[in-house]
């Protein structure tokens, strides 16, 4: 009985490992999927209705080719090279990053991105600073600091009062802090999404960026201005010139600008006053500028305050000296479809694109079922991390073991040494913050960055789509390395062997009934007349002689114009000589003029064989085949190809399936 059920399970067993075994081709010992070729065949096969066995042995042929070469490029060691390695980790390395960021997310926020940059916001900030690596106390002090702010702003105070107050933005002391007109992408991102969603006229609730803790007051919002091409003329006014300069810049400014509004030339008055002498030679022009973009606010604001283009702006005072600027173009907000590219690149330019990877970071923890080991880093911002931390010297211990497991996913071990390793790594100069937060915030980079590392490191096991996108990066790689040597550059190097070719093949390549037709223009009628005269009892080949003779008096008796060696149908003066003037195998000259005294000459060239000269890009190409052809040949008889008939069989059913 027992040796009953043992043979019945070695039964089952046999049959569940037939069935896993899906071998289509086997190229000497190396054994290929059935998958692949079904994954390659959906991916450029283009047929409509069931897939017949057929359709399956066509390709398989193609596929059989397309696999010995690959064969071949590893019995080579190809795929070893550095170069190979180098340039297939670059390509796996942008392949992989749709697989580590939430597509869903990243859509998001390239449609978020492009519904704020329909609208510029002026805003007014309040910053309490405090570093991300701060001790819980500070952060707490900071919070409690910019809350405090919060209400009295709520109450009504003046927000430019306060920010003078409490505001530890630098710049606090000359915008009192006001922003100006902000748009998408001019902030960090949480600062943005705290100004897009705060009404005209409210005061947000106090967030969190790297610079510390904030709260902003929205003063306007309007719709975009999009972008403006602007030009200037510039009359420098330094903040130390003396009254007298001062005044003198005034009324040179003031003079261009009456000038201009009776009607002077923008361009040439720019050329002959402008100080800003890089746009001065091209009539000011200053180039395409958005809102919160690289000019000062005085002058940005002036610009995007002229409503039509071809008009200028009142006289703008800046720390520069006077300006007046002019609008030369304008540029709306195009539909999303336009702008969709230029966004998700900037999306993904951004701070904000890690939105996409922490989702896919926290399903990934989940998933993998790590585990928070946080407690065991205790060392580090106890005794092992020192103040050299701070001036970017810190190195750890050498004598310590650093073995202890501080991280693992899924029985992938990660050690005290590794994270020593990571936080040296990445340590440079910075000023001095609470040493157990910055620690604890470099563990959670680490331990983020492990799990997309071991993510990424598990792609092409995890995602079927990835392994064959890389598969065919791999081959494609060597397949283009070994055909440029075998076939490509060989074709054009061996031109003994492509003019041997040609000599085989070029039967195949004759020319059909020609002409020539050349044109020449007489400077009278009786010039004309000379030259019929000399055509009709000479042949094409004294052409020079005869004209040399015609215009020895005078060289401009007879000048040549064009000329055309063609078949009919290719050419329009061809074309319409022999339409008018008909030449053949028995009438093979035509000579003729018109009221202008413009010869034609018009010769039938009968069909000859083409030259290797007129037809050397067409051959090569023919070369090539013939290369391949033999090269293939030669793969055949190199290696043992063997088929599995009735993998084909199943292969034809599951796609005639799929297609149903």
């Amino acid at each position: 009985m027992k040796k009953t059920l043992l043979q019945i399970a070695l039964l089952f067993i046999g049959i569940a490992l037939c069935a896993q075994d899906r071998t289509l081709l086997e190229i000497d010992n190396e054994k290929i999927d059935a998958d692949e070729f079904i994954h390659i065949f959906n991916k450029n096969a283009n047929h409509e209705g069931n897939v017949t066995r057929k359709d399956v042995d066509e390709y398989m042929d193609l596929f059989v080719n397309f696999k010995l070469k690959v064969h071949e490029g590893q019995m080579l060691g190809l795929d070893t090279s550095r170069s190979f390695k180098q340039e297939i980790a670059g390509y796996r390395k942008q392949l992989a990053q749709p697989y580590l960021s939430d597509k869903s997310v990243e859509d998001e926020l390239v449609r978020e991105a492009y519904e704020r940059m329909r609208y510029d916001v002026n805003v007014s900030h309040i910053l309490i600073t405090v570093s991300s690596n701060a001790s819980p106390e500070d952060s707490l002090k900071a919070w409690n600091k910019i809350n405090e702010v919060y209400k009295r702003a709520l109450k009504g105070e003046n927000f430019s009062k306060l920010a003078d107050e409490y505001s530890q933005d630098p710049s606090v002391v000359k915008n009192h802090g006001d922003l100006g007109y902000c748009t998408v992408f001019g902030l960090v991102y949480e600062f943005e999404t705290a100004m897009y969603n705060t009404k005209p006229g409210d005061v947000s609730a106090p967030f969190r960026t790297k610079f510390g803790y904030h709260i902003l007051k929205v003063n306007d919002k309007r719709p975009a201005k999009g972008r403006y091409r602007i030009a200037h003329i510039m009359v420098v006014s330094p903040q130390d010139a003396t009254a007298e300069q001062k005044k003198e810049a005034k009324e040179t400014i003031e003079n261009v600008y009456a000038q201009l509004k009776q009607g002077a030339d923008f361009a040439k008055m720019a050329d002959e006053y402008s100080a800003d002498r890089r746009t001065a030679v091209k009539g000011g022009e200053l180039g395409w500028i958005s809102v919160g973009g690289r000019m000062i606010r005085e002058f940005e604001e002036a610009a995007f305050n002229i409503k039509n283009v071809g008009d200028i702006s009142e006289i703008v005072s800046t720390g520069y000296g006077y300006h007046i600027i002019k609008l030369l173009e304008k540029e709306d907000i195009k539909p999303f479809e336009e702008c969709k590219a230029e966004l998700k690149s900037k999306v993904s330019g951004n701070m904000r694109s890690y939105k996409g990877r922490d989702v896919v970071i926290a399903n990934l923890k989940k998933e993998y079922g790590v585990k928070d080991m946080q407690k065991k880093i205790a060392p580090f911002y106890k005794t092992y991390v020192t103040d050299s931390i701070f001036s970017g010297t810190w190195v750890i211990d050498s004598t310590l073991k650093l073995d202890k497991v501080i991280f693992e996913i899924k029985g992938e071990k990660y050690t005290e040494k590794d994270f020593a390793q990571y936080m040296m790594k990445f340590n440079t100069k910075q000023d001095p913050v609470d040493i157990k937060m910055l620690v604890l915030n470099a563990y959670k980079q680490f331990g983020d960055k492990c799990v997309i590392e071991y993510e990424e490191k598990h792609l092409e096991e995890k995602y079927p789509s990835f392994r064959y996108l890389m598969k065919e990066y791999h081959d494609g790689i060597l397949l283009f390395a070994l055909t440029n040597d075998a076939v490509w550059n060989k074709a054009i190097a061996d031109t003994l062997g492509l003019e041997a070719y040609y000599e085989t093949v070029k039967d195949n390549y004759k020319w059909g009934d020609r002409y020539y037709v050349q044109t020449f223009k007489c400077k009278d009628e009786k010039t004309a007349s000379d030259l019929i005269g000399a055509f009709s009892y000479n042949p094409l080949s004294q052409k020079e002689e005869i004209i040399s003779k015609i215009n020895a008096k005078d060289s401009t008796a007879v000048v040549v114009g064009e000329s055309a060696l063609e078949e009919k149908g290719h050419s329009l003066l061809v074309d319409n000589a022999i339409r008018e003037h008909p030449v053949n195998a028995e009438i093979v000259q035509s000579i003729y003029k018109n009221d202008d005294n413009i010869v034609t000459r018009v010769d039938y060239v009968a069909p000859t064989t083409k030259k290797l000269s007129e037809i050397r890009g067409i051959v090569t190409a023919a070369y090539q085949d013939y290369l391949e052809k033999l090269w293939i040949e030669g793969l055949r008889k190199k290696y043992t190809v063997k088929i599995h008939e009735g993998m084909l069989d199943q292969i034809v059913k599951e796609l005639s399936e799929n297609k149903q």
